[in-house]
């Protein structure tokens, strides 16, 4: 069974990172250094999971968040986190993210160090 999980998760692995980077040069420019929009993680880990931070608060909006939570509805046991990475462009920021799943969003954002317009946004796990 250990063996099909692993098959499972590197098959499926490249083919959501591909899935995940589409969507999101649809919102910005990919940069891992900060320079652009945000990064996708290009290590695979052996985990069920797609790692994005997001290096402008652009692409913290509710239509990226839906369209990657999109991807996820025929791949139920993966997740994409999405933490916010700023390099401290806003002054200093706490840790904060959020975990995308096929059926729920997990809200880890600090709404007290947000600017106004994003301190009230909300996420809502799109029914499947």
């Amino acid at each position: 069974m250990a063996e099909d999980f692993r098959a499972s998760q590197a098959r499926d692995w490249p083919e959501l990172h591909d899935r995940v980077k589409a969507t999101l040069d649809q919102f910005g420019k990919i940069d891992p250094v900060g320079d652009g929009d945000y990064w996708l993680v290009d290590d695979d880990w052996g985990l069920f999971r797609q790692q994005v931070e997001f290096h402008t608060l652009k692409m913290l909006r509710p239509q990226v968040i839906q369209e990657l939570q999109d991807i996820l509805a025929n791949f139920s046991d993966w997740e994409i986190t999405v933490r916010m990475d700023l390099f401290d462009r806003l002054g200093k920021w706490p840790g904060m993210g959020l975990f995308v799943r096929s059926d729920e969003i997990i809200d880890e954002l600090r709404r007290d160090v947000l600017p106004p317009e994003f301190s009230t946004m909300t996420f809502v796990r799109k029914k499947i």
